[in-house]
């Protein structure tokens, strides 16, 4: 499915880079899970037997969904193994050098959106399935639709104000990981309207610079406060198994720019026009 722009939903998706549109909207995960921590979400991941797998029929990478248990609770995951490396990469949007697709940046993507609490990115870990090493990522739970459909059937938000502040996030997001694949099918929307972003395999370029700082209006307190202690060491013990050195700097000079164009708005405005506050947040 990849690219159009980028948006995605709740609790617990992880369909990655690869597949169809619609096919989110395809059956439920095998089993509604109850209220699970992240913690507890990861360990289900990491260790519950994997029963069902299909691979799915749009895409590149041979991206699968899976079912798991480890007993007591059924749930699907998807499962990610593409790990590409270019010197040079040449696509409809260009060349790019130093080409990079990992389903490393998954797990990078979801271990950086809990450092800075925002809470808007599915579970998603490190694993070997079928004796192959691949990120396995939470299906999102009550999935209404992706964002995708949404404009295509021109649906309103219930609460467009609060709907307005996800998509902030949702940018924000996308210029601190330097996500080169963003599309409207990979943010997908809850039940209770909540985003969700997935898909992150060509995110965390090298570059210092953000793609695109006129995207950014609005950041909810809780992520600019995440923005502000975020540590290299800490980033560095957290990512170091996904990211690469490199990679690791690149995300923390984009924190420096966001940072400093988010403080520039506040001078020029006020705190009040410029931070919002989440619900839960």
């Amino acid at each position: 499915m990849k690219r159009t722009w980028i948006y995605c939903p709740l609790a617990l998706l992880a369909w990655s880079v690869l597949v169809g549109p619609r096919l989110f909207a395809q059956e439920p995960p095998a089993t509604a899970s109850p209220q699970l921590t992240r913690a507890q979400m990861e360990e289900f991941l990491l260790n519950a037997k994997v029963v069902k797998r299909e691979t799915l029929p749009i895409g590149v990478t041979a991206s699968e969904r899976a079912t798991l248990t480890d007993g007591r609770l059924t749930h699907d995951a998807h499962i990610q193994t593409v790990e590409i490396y270019k010197t040079r990469f040449e696509s409809d949007r260009g060349m790019e050098l130093n080409f990079r697709d990992s389903y490393k940046f998954n797990i990078a993507a979801y271990r950086l959106d809990k450092l800075l609490g925002l809470n808007m990115v599915p579970v998603s870990v490190e694993r070997k399935i079928g004796g192959t090493t691949a990120s396995v990522t939470w299906w999102v739970d009550d999935f209404l639709m992706m964002d995708l459909d949404r404009h295509q059937e021109k649906i309103k938000p219930p609460k467009p104000a609060l709907w307005v502040d996800q998509m902030h996030q949702v940018r924000i997001f996308t210029q601190l990981v330097y996500n080169t694949d963003p599309n409207l099918g990979n943010l997908l929307i809850t039940k209770d309207w909540t985003l969700w972003m997935i898909d992150f395999t060509r995110a965390f370029r090298l570059h210092k610079k953000l793609q695109n700082v006129k995207s950014l209006f609005r950041i909810d307190r809780r992520f600019y406060n995440g923005l502000r202690e975020l540590k290299e060491d800490v980033l560095m013990q957290e990512l170091d198994p996904y990211l690469r050195k490199a990679e690791i700097k690149a995300v923390l000079a984009r924190r420096d720019e966001i940072l400093r164009c988010f403080d520039e708005k506040i001078a020029q405005k006020s705190e009040a026009a410029v931070i919002c506050s989440r619900p839960g947040h």
